[in-house]
C-alpha cells in the first residue's frame, strides 16, 4: 500500500502528509491474516478496503486523501460519513469490528503499524468484551396531543387547577394560567420518566449494557443504545414488539440496527502535530527532555508574567499563546505523541 505521487490539492478540503495521500482508519476487527473488501472506500472512485495488521489485531483502512474533516464542507463530511458508515456495515458481514472515530487517518503505514502496536492491549481488550455483539438503537416518541388531553385525568394536581381556572371564569388572573402550565409541564415529565423506566425495565434484562441518548424533541421520549449478544437479537425484537403492542395507544417504537457498536466502544486516536509541540516549546523556552515538573513551573511564571489582570508590562508574551502551549505540553507529558483511547457515552441509566 504505496502512496501515489502527484496527488492535486483539493479545494475541497486541507490535505497534509508526504503525497497529500494518507490511511483513513475505518476500525479494528480480529484477524491475524490479510483482508479485502472490495474498491468501496472513500475517495472519488473508491479506494480498495483492505487490512493493516500487527499480531492478532488489524486495523481497516483505505488510501485517501489526507485532510481534516473540520475544515471540509458538510456535503463532503456527509459524503463521506456514508461512506465511512457502508463500510464498517461490509465489514460486520465478517467479522466484530470496534469503530475508530469518524476521520481517524495517519500519514503512513508506518504511522499505521505504529498505532496498532502502541494500542495493541487496548485494542485487543475491546475486541473480547466486543466479540458477538451488536448496538441496537431503540427510539420511542409519544402522541403529545393525546397525553395533554389525559393528564388531567392522570394528575390531581392539574385536575385541581384546571377546575380552579374553570370556577374564577373572566377573573382568572395571568398567575393562575402559569401555575396550570408548570403543573402540566410537571406532569408532562413525571410521565415522561415512568415510560421510561417502563421501556428500560423491559428491554435491560435483553441486553449486556445500556447507553443513554439524548431526545431530539418533546415528541421522543426514549432514545438508547443497547449492547446486544447477537444470539439475543431475535428474543430482544420480540421484546419491543410485546411494548409496542402493549403501548399502542400511546407510544411508538422505532430500532434502528445492527450497528457497529459506536455507543459503546469507538476508537480514538489522538495527535500532537510536532510543529504545534516546537512551536509550544518555543514559547515556554524549553528544550531537550521536557518533564511536567519543567511545564509546571515555566507554565506559572509566564501566565503570572503575561496575565493581562496582573502585569502590564509591554514585552510580556500573549496570555493565550501560553495557555495553549501549556495545554499542548502537557498533553505531552501525559500522553506523548500518540495517544489512544476509548470514548463510551456516559451511562447514566
Amino acid at each position: 500500500m504505496k502512496n501515489e505521487k502527484g496527488i492535486p490539492h483539493d479545494k475541497s478540503g486541507d490535505y497534509y502528509g508526504e503525497n497529500n495521500y494518507g490511511l483513513f482508519i475505518y476500525g479494528f476487527v480480529r484477524t491475524d491474516e490479510p483482508q479485502e473488501f472490495g474498491d468501496i472506500g472513500i475517495g472519488n472512485t473508491g479506494s480498495k478496503v483492505q487490512t493493516l495488521g500487527f499480531k492478532d489485531v488489524a486495523a481497516v483502512v483505505s488510501e485517501s486523501p489526507y485532510m481534516v474533516y473540520d475544515s471540509l464542507a458538510k456535503e463532503k463530511t456527509v459524503k463521506d460519513l456514508v461512506t465511512h458508515q457502508f463500510v464498517i456495515e461490509k465489514v460486520m458481514q465478517r467479522f466484530t469490528i470496534v469503530p475508530a472515530k469518524f476521520g481517524t487517518m495517519v500519514e503512513t503505514e508506518d504511522d499505521g503499524l505504529a498505532f496498532l502496536q502502541q494500542g495493541y492491549a487496548l485494542l485487543s481488550s475491546e475486541l473480547s468484551k466486543m466479540e458477538g455483539k451488536i448496538e441496537l438503537d431503540v427510539v420511542a416518541r409519544w402522541d403529545l396531543p393525546k397525553i395533554l388531553a389525559a393528564i388531567p385525568r392522570l394528575n390531581p394536581v392539574v385536575q385541581e387547577k384546571q377546575k380552579e381556572i374553570v370556577l374564577k371564569g373572566s377573573n382568572v388572573s395571568v398567575e393562575d394560567k402559569i401555575a396550570l402550565g408548570k403543573a402540566i409541564e410537571q406532569a408532562l415529565q413525571t410521565e415522561k420518566a415512568r415510560y421510561q423506566q417502563l421501556i428500560l425495565h423491559a428491554l435491560k434484562e435483553g441486553a449486556v449494557d445500556v447507553r443513554l441518548h439524548n431526545v431530539a424533541n418533546d415528541e421522543m421520549i426514549f432514545n438508547a443504545g443497547f449492547l446486544v449478544g447477537k444470539e439475543n437479537e431475535k428474543s430482544f425484537t420480540e421484546a419491543i414488539e410485546i411494548l409496542d403492542r402493549d403501548l399502542e395507544d400511546s407510544i411508538s417504537f422505532r430500532v434502528v440496527g445492527p450497528l457497529p457498536v459506536y455507543s459503546f466502544s469507538t476508537i480514538l486516536l489522538e495527535r500532537i502535530d510536532p510543529r504545534t509541540l516546537e512551536e509550544a516549546k518555543k514559547v515556554f523556552g524549553l528544550d531537550g527532555e521536557i518533564t511536567e515538573k519543567a511545564v509546571r513551573d515555566t507554565y506559572r511564571h509566564l501566565a503570572q508574567k503575561s496575565h493581562p489582570d496582573k502585569s502590564h508590562s509591554t514585552d510580556a508574551p500573549d496570555f493565550h499563546l501560553v495557555h495553549s502551549a501549556y495545554r499542548t505540553l502537557k498533553d505531552f507529558t501525559e500522553k506523548g505523541l500518540m495517544h489512544i483511547g476509548v470514548y463510551q457515552w456516559d451511562n447514566n441509566v
